[in-house]
């Protein structure tokens, strides 16, 4: 007998009928790609992990069966066997600032070299932290990247303990046990003011960043250093740019605004020494490097315009990038955290006034 439409069975039936003309496809494996391509099973995942060992020849008859059959990885699965996502999980919380940008563009393309994906996560400040990088623990990725961020010695034990290697780059955080990779900041302060004493320089002014950033001190530590011998450094003007154009601007006002001004004026970041000249040319009618002399550091691509040609100290992204590869794979145990500190290189050009001699 069959159904009738009010009979509750026949929309039950209908409703199956339905969901199976909506059912997707099923998905390609690997073993039928390895049929079509007349090789094992192993020689497909092999064709598909990046420095595995395959010949070309036979790589290249996996792709051809792969691609006739739109097979696509599933790297998913392949993780739960191997044990590794081959996600890098990147902690952005400055995107305002070039350099970081240039950081994640650098970052992404080595990364990706070696068959890793990067998760990228931008933080609020603080607490906010601590709560994102619990956040990437759940993603079970395979390393950690921290960039223009910081994280306690709580979460970094939590790291540990589940053995994901933490790096932290072009900053470090002093007492808490991680991988670190950055500029040497002390020095790079002292070759800046060595440059600006050496052009005549007297009366100085500083546009820093949050005084708690170890950038910041290192960078600060190198400059008082070179200073305190040629003049009275109780007489160095300091504002806080917020590591922004605007506030580089605004904080180049208000030294400029002291009745001894300054002959100089060293930006901590670029993207605030661009702040400063724009201010000190078009709103105090000051040429640079004749009236002030600025410099800035980390070298972003801004810098070297026609319209700045701004003298800096350049921050080493793809060596710190390098070096941080190198510290998440398994060469670099967190068990003794590594501290790679990678020489400061002064780039002269226009905004500076030329060395006396």
């Amino acid at each position: 007998m069959g159904l009738v439409p009010n009979d509750s069975r026949y929309f039950i039936a209908k409703a199956g009928r339905v969901l199976k003309q909506r059912q997707k496809p099923a998905r390609t494996n690997s073993t039928e790609v390895a049929r079509l391509a007349g090789v094992s099973i192993a020689a497909v995942s092999r064709a598909f992990a990046p420095g595995s060992s395959i010949s070309p020849k036979l790589a290249a008859k996996v792709h051809e069966a792969a691609r006739r059959l739109n097979y696509v990885p599933n790297n998913l699965a392949r993780s739960l066997i191997t044990g590794q996502t081959n996600i890098v999980a990147l902690m952005l919380a400055d995107m305002a600032n070039p350099l970081f940008a240039e950081i994640l563009t650098e970052a992404s393309r080595r990364l990706e070299a070696i068959g890793k994906q990067v998760l990228l996560f931008t933080p609020e400040g603080g607490p906010g932290f601590d709560s994102c990088l619990q956040r990437i623990l759940e993603f079970q990725v395979d390393a950690i990247v921290i960039a223009a961020a910081t994280i306690s010695s709580r979460m970094a034990r939590l790291c540990l303990d589940r053995n994901v290697p933490v790096v932290t780059i072009g900053r470090h955080l002093p007492d808490i046990r991680i991988h670190s990779v950055r500029g040497d900041g002390r020095d790079a302060g002292a070759q800046a003011a060595s440059l600006l004493l050496a052009g005549g320089g007297r009366r100085f002014g500083i546009v820093t960043g949050p005084p708690v950033l170890t950038t910041m001190i290192e960078r600060k530590a190198g400059i008082f250093a070179q200073l305190e011998p040629a003049i009275d450094v109780d007489q160095v003007v300091i504002e806080d740019g917020l590591l922004t154009y605007e506030g580089g601007y605004k904080a180049a006002l208000k030294i400029m605004a002291a009745p001894d001004r300054p002959d100089s004026l060293i930006g901590m970041t670029d993207i605030m020494a661009l702040g400063v000249m724009d201010a000190l040319r078009h709103e105090l009618g000051l040429k640079v490097p004749e009236d002030v002399a600025v410099i800035g550091f980390d070298d972003i691509a801004e810098a070297s315009r026609a319209s700045y040609r701004l003298t800096t100290i350049r921050t080493p992204t793809r060596q710190m990038v390098e070096q941080m590869i190198r510290l998440i794979s398994d060469e670099a145990s967190m068990d003794a955290p590594q501290e790679i500190v990678i020489p400061a290189e002064l780039i002269v050009r226009a905004s500076t006034r030329p060395v006396r001699r």
